[in-house]
């Protein structure tokens, strides 16, 4: 009975907000319940505060008050809705059982390349799964994105104008990425506390056009940091993609092992996994800024605890080597693109790559690098590298196919170099133009034995005032078309 008078009263405080006047600009303070054991009944108060908000015209502002809430469903939170907490540190939403936590939801009376939702903001909350929670599931804890379809590449938007800012998000290792993105016209992830991810990554994101992703703190995540999945940004300058100022540590955690235990499971012979920190998938990303971004990851003389796992579980014999691997920064299925002053520190027995650019092919389309600028970027590495800057199939757009200049590579003593040629820079698939300018590279232990390899043609490479140990370096070796040297 007590239960159901404080269901009743909460309702009561719902028909408060429906009188108000049409223009009250009054904040809405929901009425939710602290205690584990109140889950079902915030769910209900959740439900209808937002049901009524609806009706009413322009942006409300709805306040999760100060205090630690559970819920056991799934929160819709409809267009033209600021929800805020006290602070971060404040008001807390805990879900007791692995859904998605936070959905903007959608006009599903709305056809397809409508926008069905928009004016959403999500900013000052502690969105945490529950620890200890059992069982697999393929949840967020933000979701602004309609029912992944992996074969559909219409490039169309569903959502405008969303914000998720100043929030802390735990994942506690569960269900796939943090926050899931899809479809959005106008978007900003700025000041999150984004860790402990399932499956995937801290931030994915596929659709997109004029995003900005600034200032937040990534750690510990399944996959990548910041994963742009497909069709982010256009050709024109207003649809950018900005990643700036964040910070990614620890990614390539979890998802390595899956990969691997579910190719074996189905007879496939398993990839080498090697996601990057801030990573293009593609195809069809363009007009991508990466910059100012900061990004840590191994232990030195220690490999990644998935191939441990997979080591002590398989052997040798079945395990002969690592097969998940760290990339800092991947530029595949990209074009149009700047990665500038980055800092990126890698350590340990599973380093891939600095960088890397390749072309992708999903669903008949193909995306092949070009425009590519790596600029004034400080990369560090203390381990086993195997190929500190890989380029694949680039092609020249607006007169630059690859351009590195004014990068800083510096390699400790005990470094190892662990491809073939001992290079910096492979191109490992036939392309038009390379060209390195200014760049220093600190070889302690004098384990590099070239600058480029270019095992494909290369039609064209340009050198200019490369240095090795402060003495200028131009030992090159491959196919070159052309090659001019200063």
């Amino acid at each position: 009975m007590k239960k159901w008078i404080s269901v009743a009263c909460g309702l009561l405080f719902l028909g408060m907000i429906s009188i108000l006047p049409l223009h009250a600009k009054a904040d809405v303070q929901m009425s939710l319940k602290q205690g584990s054991l109140e889950a079902s009944y915030n769910v209900k108060i959740w439900q209808a505060t937002m049901k009524q908000l609806k009706t009413q015209p322009g942006i409300k502002k709805v306040i999760v008050p100060k205090g630690t809430y559970y819920f056991n469903a799934t929160l819709n939170v409809p267009s033209h809705i600021k929800l805020s907490g006290i602070h971060a540190k404040e008001s807390n939403i805990v879900f007791s059982k692995l859904v998605t936590g936070l959905k903007v939801e959608e006009n599903k009376n709305a056809r397809e390349g409508i926008i069905q939702a928009e004016n959403v903001t999500i900013e000052n909350l502690n969105i945490r799964f529950q620890s200890g929670l059992k069982g697999a599931s393929f949840a967020s804890l933000i979701e602004v994105s309609p029912k992944f379809d992996e074969q559909n590449y219409k490039n169309y938007k569903t959502f405008r104008n969303i914000t998720i800012q100043n929030n802390k998000l735990d994942m506690k290792e569960k269900g796939s990425s943090i926050i899931n993105l899809g479809r959005i016209e106008h978007l900003i992830v700025k000041n999150n506390e984004v860790k402990n991810s399932g499956l995937q990554n801290g931030i994915s994101v596929e659709f997109t056009n004029d995003a900005l992703f600034k200032g937040n703190i990534i750690d510990n995540v399944g996959r990548s940091g910041i994963q742009l999945y497909r069709s982010n940004g256009s050709p024109k300058k207003v649809d950018k993609i900005l990643i700036e100022g964040n910070t990614v540590t620890n990614w390539m955690q979890r998802f390595g092992k899956y990969n691997f235990e579910k190719s074996k499971a189905n007879h496939i012979t398993p990839d080498i996994m090697s996601d990057a920190g801030i990573d293009s998938y593609g195809p069809n990303n363009q007009n991508v800024y990466i910059q100012n971004n900061t990004l840590s990851a191994g232990k030195i003389n220690q490999s990644l605890p998935d191939n441990l796992a997979l080591l002590k579980k398989y052997g040798k014999k079945a395990y002969p080597s690592s097969r998940v691997l760290l990339t800092a920064i991947r530029l595949s299925g990209a074009k149009n693109a700047v990665v500038a002053n980055n800092t990126v520190r890698l350590k340990g027995k599973d380093i891939f790559s600095f960088f890397t650019s390749n072309s992708r092919t999903k669903a008949g389309q193909t995306t092949k690098p070009g425009n590519i600028l790596v600029q004034n970027n400080a990369f560090y590495a203390d381990g086993m590298v195997a190929y500190p800057i890989r380029l694949f199939n680039g092609q020249i757009i607006n007169k630059r196919g690859f351009e590195l200049t004014k990068n800083r590579f510096s390699f400790s003593k005990k470094s190892q170099i662990t491809n073939y040629y001992r290079t910096l820079v492979e191109v490992r698939l036939a392309s038009q133009k390379l060209n390195l300018r200014e760049n220093q590279i600190e070889d302690r232990g004098q384990k590099l034995g070239y600058l480029i390899s270019a095992p494909a043609p290369l039609k064209e490479l340009w050198l200019t005032k490369n240095t090795r140990n402060g003495k200028n370096w131009r030992n090159v070796r491959g196919e070159f078309l052309m090659k001019r040297v200063q």
